[in-house]
């Protein structure tokens, strides 16, 4: 089986990412989208 990548693959990941992060668009506690460069870690790293 060959494995095909899409224009949106890393999108439709970062979403799912989310969705288990449960973050909302209202409220981004660890991934933030960074228009025209691409996404950012924004989340507090623990001790």
């Amino acid at each position: 089986m060959r494995w095909q990548s899409y224009d949106r693959s890393i999108d439709v990941l970062v979403s799912r990412l989310r969705l288990k992060l449960g973050d909302t668009p209202s409220k981004t506690s660890y991934i933030k989208t960074v228009h025209g460069v691409g996404y950012m870690f924004i989340g507090e790293p623990k001790k």
